[in-house]
């Protein structure tokens, strides 16, 4: 029984993270070189990764949407693609209604090689390349070099609460059995 109860443990801690990574916002230092729009495919199997449909986002009768995309290239050059849709009141709650302005700034933005313009890219999500999801961009903010690495206040924040949640909750169940109530019986 023990070794069940320390493996349910294992995988709620392993649910908990990947919910946290995917949902928190992460701040990435990149170089903008193109924005496009594309028609996708929002089909059964990544179809969670995407937008809903009450956010703006209309899909035709195959099933594709038109999506905004950001290329961009990070400092050791490797390249990084990223979605920019409207959330909405969707979960993550990041209730953004303004990709179109976001998709011109980006845009703006676009440098070359021979003189680049850092950015930060605040976006939540994975690139999954084989369900071809994106993260969804949520801002953009210029740096001064490639060496800037902005702090993740929000994400920073989140976890500092939640730390002091399961640090508190810990105490509550440890004097909870201290008191004869859990789950042991005292001999």
């Amino acid at each position: 029984m023990h070794y069940l109860k320390v493996a349910v443990g294992v995988l709620f801690g392993i649910a908990v993270f990947l919910f946290l990574d995917y949902a928190l916002p992460s701040k990435n230092t990149v170089r903008i070189t193109n924005t496009y729009n594309r028609l996708t495919s929002v089909t059964a199997s990544n179809a969670i990764f995407y937008a809903s449909e009450n956010t703006g986002t209309v899909e035709n009768a195959q099933g594709q949407r038109d999506v905004r995309f950001i290329e961009t290239v990070r400092p050791n050059g490797k390249v990084f693609v990223y979605r920019n849709e409207d959330t909405g009141w969707i979960w993550p709650p990041y209730f953004k209604y303004d990709s179109a302005n976001l998709q011109a700034e980006a845009t703006n933005l676009r440098s070359g090689r021979n003189d680049p313009q850092w950015v930060s890219i605040t976006a939540y999500g994975w690139r999954l390349a084989w369900l071809s999801t994106y993260p969804n961009a949520v801002s953009v903010d210029t740096l001064s070099d490639a060496n800037e690495r902005p702090r993740n206040w929000a994400a920073s924040i989140v976890c500092i609460v939640l730390l002091v949640l399961l640090v508190l909750i810990w105490r509550m169940w440890a004097q909870f059995q201290e008191r004869g109530f859990g789950w042991r019986r005292k001999a």
